[in-house]
């Protein structure tokens, strides 16, 4: 799970100051409506302080879903509005529709019990200016923050740079330049279709939508449409879960599928569960009947608690899978939603690392991946003589997972 990895000196380099830098930064979404096809809507955030002349981060065009997000300073209030250009003069003029609220602090990134909130904006006509004033947009401060780059439906190839194997450890010891520079959220392998059914895949720590290559191309596609999460794994899981959860209702609410399966490996497990919980909380109906995991460390893993205990400032997500941490004893207590099945495959092989005491798939432990906290909830329980990584290319584990899908779910 590179959890072990603590000993890679040019990773750890510079940990503690990314780390500290990303509990400076917190989070702000919005969504417009309506969106113009016909002319650019853009959205901003704005603040000023001690006098100082109004300064703009995030400056962005917002697209066809009307969402816009923001990765900002904690310690800074913002004012977050939109406008749609008309003239393309590229600032607003009187008359052309906009709307902002004003005194908003980010949602802490660090904090894992935040849940996203979306702000609306209704974009209307403005009156009372003078005729012809415009207002120009704020000289953009790079030091306030910028957008926070979101993906909701986009559809790639596996073979995208953003999914390279590189970009999966730069999710563990940098998540913060993941989420400046690549795309946090759910992609489409091909256009959606409302004749089949949705399955979410959700990858481990260090991972990217590249693991699932055997499984995006050997996948019944008759039946399915595969979608990934993709997300800096050295994040808090809680952050995460919801993230998750959050764009699968907005997915939801835009194309009206009833059901969408999940299928996570590692602790992306973990991630899905506690996502599972909130997207069915939050839209009030379960429409995730089936849930598959693979090679989850439901007990948490002994390298996390390690690493924590060695780094005054350890990679964030390793808070959340330390054995008997607050995420996984919540996990425990809340389960998964009445109605959906859950699928638990486990892997074991010999030859693991002389530290990971009694069978293990030579990452996780078996007596992790089968914790009785989850195995006794679980509709059905399935060893295979895997490893940790190899389990996810294995036509075995696909045809598991594929017949408990195309089942009861028994």
């Amino acid at each position: 799970m590179a959890l072990s990895s603590l000993s890679v000196s040019c990773a750890i380099l510079g940990l503690r100051k990314h780390v500290e830098k990303m509990e400076a930064h917190g989070s702000i979404a919005v969504q417009v409506s309506p969106v113009p096809s016909t002319a650019p809507t853009y959205a901003l955030a704005w603040t000023s302080a001690n006098g100082e002349k109004p300064q703009s981060a995030g400056l962005q065009q917002v697209g066809p879903d009307g969402i816009a997000s923001f990765l900002l300073r904690i310690d800074r209030t913002y004012a977050v509005g939109a406008f749609t250009d008309l003239n393309r003069n590229h600032a607003y003029d009187v008359g052309e529709p906009a709307d902002y609220v004003r005194d908003i602090r980010p949602l802490s990134l660090s904090d894992p019990n935040v849940r996203p909130r979306m702000l609306k904006l209704n974009l209307q006509p403005r009156h009372g200016l003078p005729a012809g004033t415009t207002i120009a947009i704020p000289k953009e401060n790079k030091e306030l923050g910028g957008e926070l780059n979101l993906a909701l439906g986009e559809v790639v190839s596996l073979d995208d740079k953003r999914f390279a194997a590189d970009v999966g450890g730069g999710g563990v010891w940098r998540p913060l330049d993941f989420l400046s520079n690549n795309r946090l959220g759910i992609y489409f392998t091909e256009p959606y279709d409302s004749k089949r059914i949705p399955v979410l895949l959700v990858y481990g720590i260090g991972g990217t939508a590249q693991d699932w290559r055997y499984f995006s191309y050997q996948f019944d596609r008759k039946r399915y449409q595969l979608w990934f999460f993709h997300y800096p794994s050295g994040a808090r899981l809680g952050r995460l879960s919801h993230a998750m959860a959050a764009g699968l209702n907005l997915l939801r609410q835009r194309y009206g599928f009833t059901q969408c399966d999940v299928i996570a490996h590692s602790m992306g497990g973990l991630v899905a569960a506690a996502g599972i919980n909130e997207a069915v909380r939050t839209a009030g109906v379960n429409f995730i009947p089936k849930f598959v995991s693979i090679s989850t460390p439901w007990a948490g893993h002994q390298a996390a608690e390690s690493g924590i205990r060695r780094l005054k400032k350890p990679v964030p997500s390793w808070l959340d899978v330390a054995p008997n941490s607050e995420f996984l004893e919540r996990m425990y207590l809340s389960r998964l939603p009445g109605g959906t099945r859950h699928l638990l495959i486990y892997g074991s092989k010999p030859g693991g690392p002389f530290w990971l005491k009694g069978e293990n798939d030579r990452v996780v432990t078996v007596e992790s991946e089968t914790d009785p906290r989850i195995k006794n909830y679980a509709s059905r329980v399935i060893h295979l003589p895997y490893e940790h990584v190899e389990i996810l290319s294995e036509q075995k584990t696909l045809a598991e997972t594929l017949r408990f899908l195309n089942s009861g779910g028994e």
